[in-house]
């Protein structure tokens, strides 16, 4: 199957796109052809893009529009493949990312495919913590309900029909991703969509708990800022099976399920905090 990729970018992230053009052309992926687009959206001079290897080529194209949806859709629009994947910069893909999407859609019958964004680097910490995210993005994804569902900009991929049958993204400043899954999941069945953590994408900025904490912050205030909404709320119940089955995959003991708990609740008080501080943040234009 041909795949399209597309890396929507701003002009303050000229550096970290570079990176995400290496993962790009790295891919272990023989099953058809991948053209990859960077769209610059939000205005600002154009970009200049590193120098590319050999036999490579990107398609580029701006967009006055601050929206990163829009530059997605720009981008869509123009694409060939018959899977579109999506990621941001500073997201390096694993090798097998492409194949990783492009198999979970072939094979097992969705036409959406979230998946797994993970540290640059791993400590005891972050893994601890990651590891509840991982049980409970298992649990999300086997449910029936459409309203815990959720999309990643940072690592995604769509069926191209799909697509064009139910999208595109509206050119919202966040959640827009989450709004298509859910629109997919409502209207045909959340079994169109699929949890494929074997497609991983690296954050080159997270290397230990405290960068995850300050991106939980950061999401937090700009779903705030922007009235976005991202998924239903877990029931306090639901959380706590995740965690004891979370514990149990894992085999924490008391001292570590403590630990996690504990990093659980700086997760949850930085995102509220977050949430908290957009009211002292001057709203940006569009």
């Amino acid at each position: 199957m041909d795949v399209s990729v597309v890396i929507p970018v701003q002009v303050s992230e000229r550096a970290a796109v570079a990176a995400t053009l290496q993962g790009v052309f790295g891919q272990q992926y023989d099953g058809g052809r991948v053209e990859l687009f960077v769209v610059q959206y939000g205005g600002g001079d154009l970009l200049t893009l590193p120098s590319l290897p050999s036999g490579r080529s990107v398609r580029f194209f701006s967009v006055e529009d601050p929206s990163p949806y829009a530059a997605r859709n720009l981008a869509a629009r123009a694409a060939s493949g018959e899977v579109l994947l999506f990621t941001e910069p500073g997201c390096v893909p694993d090798p097998h990312w492409v194949r990783a999407h492009v198999t979970a859609i072939r094979d097992s019958g969705i036409t959406l495919s979230v998946g797994h964004v993970a540290p640059m680097r791993e400590t005891w910490a972050l893994t601890t913590f990651l590891a509840y995210e991982d049980s409970r993005d298992a649990w999300v994804f086997s449910g029936q309900s459409w309203r815990h569902l959720f999309g990643r900009p940072k690592n995604m991929a769509i069926a191209r029909h799909r697509f064009q049958s139910h999208g595109p993204f509206v050119e919202v400043m966040r959640g827009a991703d989450s709004k298509l899954v859910q629109h997919v999941a409502r209207e045909i069945s959340p079994r169109e969509v699929g949890h494929t953590p074997a497609a991983i994408v690296r954050q080159q900025d997270v290397h230990g708990l405290p960068n995850l904490l300050r991106d939980r912050f950061i999401h937090a205030q700009a779903l705030r800022l922007h009235n976005s909404a991202h998924a239903a709320p877990i029931r306090l119940e639901d959380r706590i099976g995740i965690l004891r089955r979370t514990a149990a995959e894992h085999g924490y003991g008391p001292t570590a399920t403590i630990a996690l708990l504990g990093f659980l609740a700086s997760g949850i008080l930085a995102f509220r905090l977050g949430g908290a501080s957009a009211r002292f943040v001057r709203r940006p234009a569009g």
